[in-house]
């Protein structure tokens, strides 16, 4: 079962906080360099990198492989990967017309343009070359869907469940990955995104289903981003 998992609530605080640290220093290295390429691309692999690095200590304190703790082994990674797949093209639609809908009212009531996510303002304006964009694709399509669905939805949300509180697993483990991005517009989109992604894991029982839906997510957001002319809404990549 998902939700048995042979770690204690202290031993995922302890993670939390290592992972932190991580994003503070990640956030501290980007206001010390210069160009935007260097300062995402950086930021991106200190952030997301260093939570792997966190969860590999948490796994080797626990004593528990990867594949055992997030049901990576499972013979049915195929339909896994096929429920993911299909579960992100399906909540995409839905997802712009929530960031639409939240755009238009942010703007009525503010009489401004609703901020972007730094990450898809920069991708939109600044001018990289294809080795630059390719980079920050694999980061936003590999790399971030792997490190944040193991933390989210294969450790914070099984922990909280465990505890007793399977409704709060979804609403906390949702509600704080939306905040993660740091982005108001994104908001309400990525909290019911988060929710989709819990049930594509407990459909299925392997983070496989999660993580080949966030990385679709983030490649159908990148590839719109990089081709259209800007009027598209476009969620957070990361």
């Amino acid at each position: 079962m998902i939700s048995e998992k042979p770690w204690s609530v202290d031993a995922a605080l302890r993670l939390g906080l290592g992972i932190i640290m991580t994003v503070c220093f990640g956030l501290c290295l980007a206001s010390l360099l210069k160009g935007e390429f260097a300062r995402l691309g950086a930021t991106g692999i200190v952030i997301e990198g260093g939570v792997l690095g966190c969860i590999w200590f948490f796994l080797n304190e626990a004593q528990v492989t990867w594949k055992e703790a997030f049901g990576l082994d499972t013979p049915r990674r195929a339909s896994a990967m096929a429920w993911g797949a299909a579960g992100a093209l399906l909540f995409l639609p839905v997802a712009w017309g929530m960031q639409w809908l939240l755009a238009y009212l942010i703007e009525l009531a503010t009489h401004h343009e609703a901020e972007k996510q730094e990450l898809v303002r920069v991708l939109r304006t600044a001018e990289f070359h294809w080795g630059e964009q390719a980079f920050m694709a694999v980061l936003a399509i590999f790399l971030a869907p792997l490190a944040e669905e193991m933390f989210f939805r294969g450790i914070m949300y099984p922990t909280i469940k465990q505890s007793g509180f399977p409704r709060a697993a979804w609403w906390v483990t949702s509600l704080l990955f939306a905040g993660a991005h740091f982005n108001l517009l994104s908001f309400l989109p990525l909290t019911v995104f988060s929710m989709v992604l819990i049930y594509l894991y407990e459909k299925t029982g392997s983070l496989w289903a999660s993580i080949t839906a966030h990385g679709v997510f983030n490649l159908t957001n990148f590839v719109i981003l990089v081709l259209s002319s800007g009027n598209h809404p476009i969620l957070p990549l990361r």
